[in-house]
C-alpha cells in the first residue's frame, strides 16, 4: 500500500476518549509497561517487547513499515495525557483487503476505548484507503475480541486449526477468521 498517495503525513484521528497518532520513540516505556502484563499478550503470537531497547526497535520497525507500505500502526493514546495505552493496525494489504489487529493496556479494558479505536480505523480503511474487506484472526478462546468484532458486524467465516504458532512458546492455536465488507460497515 502506498500511503504517500493517500496521506501527506501520518494521519491523526480523535474520538471522545482517545487520539490515534503515529507511534513515537518516547512511547517505548509505556509500551513496555502494558506489554509486561501477560493478560495483554496472551492471545497474540508473541510476548511483546521485553526490554526498553527492544521496544524502541519495535517502534522503529512499525514506523518503517508505514513508509514501506506494509502496515499502518497507530498509537492509541489517552486524549488528555497523550500517553500510549495500546496500538491498533491494518496490515497484510493484498488487493483491496487488509487485516486489523489491536491490543490495549488492561487498565483501560471495558471502557469503550477499543470500540472507539476500531471505529476510527475501519472508517479510515474503507473511506480513505478504499478497502473492500477488513479481516481479523482471533484465538478460539479470545471471547472479548470476538464480541467486539461482532459488535461492528464482522462475520465469522471459518475455523483455522493450529493456524497461529507462538513465536516464544511454539504453541499452536486454533483461530477464527472474521471479516467485514465495506458495504456492511455502519459508521
Amino acid at each position: 500500500m502506498n500511503f504517500k498517495k493517500v496521506f501527506k503525513e501520518f494521519p491523526v484521528m480523535e474520538s471522545d476518549k482517545i487520539r490515534l497518532r503515529k507511534l513515537m520513540l518516547e512511547d517505548a516505556s509505556d509500551l513496555l509497561k502494558y506489554y509486561s502484563n501477560k493478560n495483554v499478550y496472551r492471545y497474540l503470537d508473541w510476548n511483546g517487547p521485553e526490554t526498553l531497547e527492544r521496544c524502541t526497535e519495535v517502534l522503529k520497525i512499525w514506523n518503517q513499515g508505514y513508509i514501506d507500505g506494509w502496515i499502518i500502526r497507530f498509537a492509541i493514546a489517552d486524549k488528555v495525557s497523550d500517553k500510549i495505552i495500546g496500538t491498533i493496525f491494518l496490515n497484510g494489504f493484498e488487493g483491496k483487503r487488509a487485516e486489523i489487529g489491536y491490543e490495549l493496556s488492561e487498565n483501560y479494558w471495558r471502557n469503550g476505548i477499543m470500540s472507539e479505536a476500531i471505529n476510527q480505523v475501519l472508517s479510515l480503511g474503507f473511506k480513505k484507503l478504499g478497502l473492500v474487506r477488513i479481516q481479523a484472526f482471533v484465538c478460539e478462546e479470545n471471547i472479548a475480541s470476538k464480541n467486539i468484532l461482532e459488535k461492528f458486524n464482522f462475520k465469522e467465516e471459518g475455523y483455522l486449526r493450529n493456524f497461529e504458532c507462538h513465536n516464544v512458546t511454539g504453541e499452536c492455536k486454533d483461530m477464527y477468521v472474521y471479516a467485514l465488507l465495506n458495504t456492511e460497515f455502519e459508521n
